[in-house]
């Protein structure tokens, strides 16, 4: 899965990234009341980070603590539950900050037009933090979270994804290989992170055929 990925973004990089500049620099507008422009940041990572914290610390803090083993139990999934989503978008976050300064790529609207890959590791300014795309990977974990916890919400989890990647060219922040990176970053660490909780039993489960499975606070699917 890695190396077909891999190579998708290799491809869009020579193929699809001088595309989309071609029409880029004829419809870049920079216009603030485009579509794109006011549903990009739906996937800032701030608000999820602050919700799924306060929820935690709710959870923690709330002064009616559960009496009996059975709401001890239900109490305890739903701060695993936050838990989850709160470090998974932020480690995904952390990785894809890692690697925006290792690739330092220059974002579509800083690039001079000398090349289509402009590359400036550890430059750290906002113009050179290009590959791969923030918003994408928070939105990839985002989706992989819906599908993971809600499966038959998962159509609804990954248009949002998708729509979030197509945003982010449309205002001119990235190319369709950063895009497609940051979804990917997003979206298989999301798995791998709950496949790590599967194997201690907590909030998910391998069901009888190995699959992955969210588990209820009692242990049944």
């Amino acid at each position: 899965m890695l190396l077909l990925i891999t190579i998708a973004v290799v491809l869009l990089n020579f193929y699809a990234d001088p595309a989309y500049m071609e029409w880029f620099n004829v419809n870049n507008t920079d216009d603030p009341t485009s579509i794109y422009t006011k549903t990009t940041d739906l996937a800032k990572v701030d608000p999820y980070l602050i919700v799924s914290f306060l929820m935690m610390m709710i959870i923690s803090i709330w002064k009616v603590a559960p009496k009996t083993k059975h709401e001890l139990t239900k109490w305890h999934h739903w701060f695993m539950g936050y838990y989850f989503i709160f470090t998974t978008i932020a480690f995904s976050g952390l990785i894809t900050l890692l690697l925006k300064h290792v690739f330092g790529r220059v974002r579509p609207n800083a690039n001079d037009g000398s090349a289509i890959w402009q590359s400036f590791p550890f430059q750290g300014g906002y113009d050179f933090l290009s590959f791969p795309s923030g918003h994408s990977t928070t939105a990839g974990a985002i989706a992989m979270i819906i599908y993971l916890f809600a499966p038959r919400l998962a159509p609804f989890g990954f248009a949002f994804a998708i729509w979030i990647a197509i945003s982010r060219l449309g205002v001119g922040a990235h190319y369709p290989a950063d895009v497609l990176a940051g979804l990917a970053v997003g979206a298989i660490f999301t798995w791998i992170y709950a496949r790590s909780f599967a194997r201690k039993r907590l909030l998910f489960q391998f069901d009888q055929n190995g699959k992955l499975a969210f588990r209820t606070p009692y242990g049944s699917r």
